[in-house]
């Protein structure tokens, strides 16, 4: 097998990335963190697909650490290689949600069925266990994992046995080991003792069920209690919130009216000092004011007794007219009665005393007459003087408080009047509200006791309650989280009761089944005894061989330091210095390498029926100049190898291989 061309379309760091590699060796160089270990993982995941862990080791498998760090969607890869006379090209998604492995066959043109997991179909003896053992080697990794083994044992009884089918001895041991576990598992005089104890306690643990039960149902009454205890004091306290809340807002309404209150009697009180000040002094207001209604009381008077004078003068002048008219109307009906009585036949002394008497009324009538005309003559002369002297008065009084006109007067005085009453408006207005702000201080008092001036909707009432209905929740879940436990109890005697069930029919069983299970346990292993003892003779035929071709390399490496390896059938190695064996770990740790170097390089021989690419990552750090120039000319003097890939960071091994005329192919990263 010849790997002829890597293609990183998107895995770990590298995009759309193109190696050629040729047969012989190759040298890929690449300071560190140049992604040497991606190509070599690269390798890997296109033979065997990514590795994808759970748990803890999620997050730091294969699959997530080749991640394309572009965060491109793909996540694929391809590989062409050079097979059994055949080129073929291997396509893979490893994308969890699409991942896919694609076989062409490019010399035949067709596409081959392989599954994802096994390429053991297209190259013969590749398996994951077999790559990493033999011909793949990490950095720091040359010794073999635990597989390595087992790989061995069923290579080499393969070999013994020349089966046409894979043997692997480890599979078969392993199976056997099970099945006999099976085997013993299905009865022991240790289980059925145990049965049979188990049983008896169960039936022990089963008889407290009903206290269990009882006791249940208990806790379940005092939570049910203390629930309930719990709703009455949610509303209580819903309800004092709500009364708190009531009392809070008419607290701050009254707080409020206080305050506006205040403000207003100090706006009013600010208002009627202003209104003062253009008043006047008090003293000058009420003199005014006496001025004015004295003024105004004479204007009236003066009013009256003008109309009353105009009334008279009326009268006088129509009484005279009138007088006149009625005396004449009276003598001349004295005269009519003369005349009448003279026609009557009145004559002598009669007719004049009829006359005279009728003559003297009407003289009297006509005297009454003049003297009344004369009485109102003297009311109107008296009216007269009142008049002028009022307007006398009136004129004193314009000139003492030097105003033209008595309109100018009024119009003084009705300003001085508005402003008193807005005064006596304003000071009526202050004791209002100094009575209201009075009014208020005794409601307002204990609200202010309660809360402080500052009154806010925030309750604060019923935190007892609160801080007691958190304690009785705290019971409440410690009763429920105690009748969970009897739940769960109760259930694991449910399970119990069960279990005693079956554990009494298994008893039962167990007897029957002794005899069968010794039998298969006595089948069993003679089984294992026959496997391991073919395999002892196995590898006492090849482990010999092993061992001396592991010895040959390992000394040639060593300048001969080292000429015996041996190796047991656990595969466990040792160094024979014809004084003592060494086990590798009280070796150097460049020696430690060397000898799984050739381990590796011994069982890649073994295991593989053609020539393998054999992948070396930084493996010869611990080596010094001579033997890494031991390995190489022997690297490059095998043909077991079909091609030879050594990653490193130095420049060494090119160097090397260039002082030995050794060809090889150089790719740098």
């Amino acid at each position: 097998m010849i790997i002829k061309q890597l293609n990183l379309d998107h895995f770990g760091k590298f995009h759309d990335r193109e190696i050629h590699l040729e047969k012989g060796i190759n040298i890929v160089y690449g300071a560190n963190e140049s992604g040497k270990s991606t190509v070599h993982s690269f390798i890997q995941c296109m033979l065997f697909g990514t590795e994808r862990l759970r748990g803890r080791g999620a997050g730091k498998d294969i699959y997530t650490k080749y991640q394309p760090w572009d965060g491109g969607g793909s996540y694929e890869g391809r590989m062409r290689l050079t097979c059994q006379d055949q080129n073929w090209r291997l396509m893979r998604n490893f994308h969890k949600d699409d991942s896919h492995l694609t076989v062409i066959d490019e010399t035949g043109g067709r596409e081959i069925p392989c599954r994802e997991d096994d390429i053991s179909s297209l190259i013969d003896g590749m398996t994951l266990s077999n790559y990493r053992n033999s011909i793949s080697s990490g950095q720091l990794s040359l010794q073999p994992d635990g597989q390595f083994t087992t790989g061995m044992q069923s290579y080499m009884a393969n070999m013994a046995m020349g089966a046409t089918d894979n043997v692997d001895v480890g599979k078969a041991l392993n199976y056997l080991k099970e099945e006999r576990k099976k085997a013993a598992s299905k009865f022991s005089h240790q289980e059925y003792e145990d049965c049979v104890k188990e049983a008896e306690n169960l039936r022990r643990e089963l008889e407290g069920r009903m206290a269990l039960m009882s006791q249940q149902k208990a806790l379940e009454r005092e939570r049910e209690n203390i629930l309930e205890r719990i709703r009455q004091l949610e509303c209580d306290v819903d309800d004092a919130m709500k009364q708190d809340r009531q009392e809070r807002m008419k607290a701050i309404r009254l707080i409020q009216e206080n305050n506006d209150v205040a403000a207003m009697y100090k706006a009013k009180k600010a208002e009627l000092r202003e209104m003062e000040n253009q008043t006047g002094s008090q003293k000058y207001q009420q003199h005014l004011n006496d001025v004015m209604e004295d003024y105004e009381v004479r204007q009236n008077k003066l009013e009256d007794d003008r109309s009353r004078y105009s009334e008279l003068e009326e009268q006088n002048e129509g009484n005279g007219i009138r007088n006149l008219a009625l005396i004449f109307p009276v003598a001349a009906v004295a005269v009519l009665v003369w005349l009448a009585g003279g026609l009557v036949g009145l004559k002598g002394i009669a007719h004049i005393a009829a006359a005279v008497l009728l003559t003297v009324l009407a003289a009297g009538f006509a005297f009454m007459l003049i003297r009344t005309s004369g009485k109102k003559k003297e009311r109107i002369e008296q009216l007269e003087a009142e008049i002028e002297e009022l307007e006398s008065r009136q004129q004193a009084i314009l000139e003492k408080y030097q105003i033209d006109d008595i309109a100018q007067l009024k119009e003084r005085g009705q300003d001085q009047r508005s402003r008193q009453e807005v005064v006596v408006r304003l000071r009526k207005e202050l004791e209002n509200l100094r009575r209201r702000y009075d009014q208020l201080q005794e409601p307002l008092k204990p609200y202010i006791e309660k809360y402080g001036e500052s009154v806010t909707l925030e309750s604060s009432a019923g935190q007892k309650q609160k801080q007691t209905i958190q304690q009785l929740r705290k019971q409440a879940s410690d009763l429920l989280r105690q009748s969970e436990q009897l739940n769960w109890q109760m259930e694991q005697l449910d399970e119990k009761q069960s279990s005693l069930e079956k554990l009494e029919t298994k008893i039962s069983e167990l007897k029957e089944q002794k005899k069968n299970s010794e039998e298969e346990i006595k089948a069993i292993e003679l089984s294992q005894k026959t496997i391991q003892d073919i395999t002892a003779r196995i590898h006492g035929s090849f482990g010999t061989q092993l061992a001396d071709y592991i010895s040959q390399l390992f000394s040639y490496i060593t300048d001969g330091a080292h000429k015996k390896l041996n190796i047991d059938e656990k595969f466990q190695v040792t160094v024979d210095d014809d004084r003592q064996l060494l086990l590798p770990q009280q070796l150097s740790a460049g020696t430690v390498d060397q000898i799984y170097f050739s381990v590796r390089m011994a069982v890649s021989q073994m295991i593989f029926s053609e020539p393998m690419p054999l992948i070396l990552d930084d493996s010869f750090a611990l080596y010094d100049d001579e033997r890494l120039k031991n390995t190489l000319r022997w690297l490059a003097e095998q043909k077991a190898f079909s091609q030879i890939l050594i990653f490193t960071c130095h420049h060494r091994e090119a160097e090397m291989l260039q002082s030995l005329n050794c060809d090889y192919h150089y790719v740098e990263l």
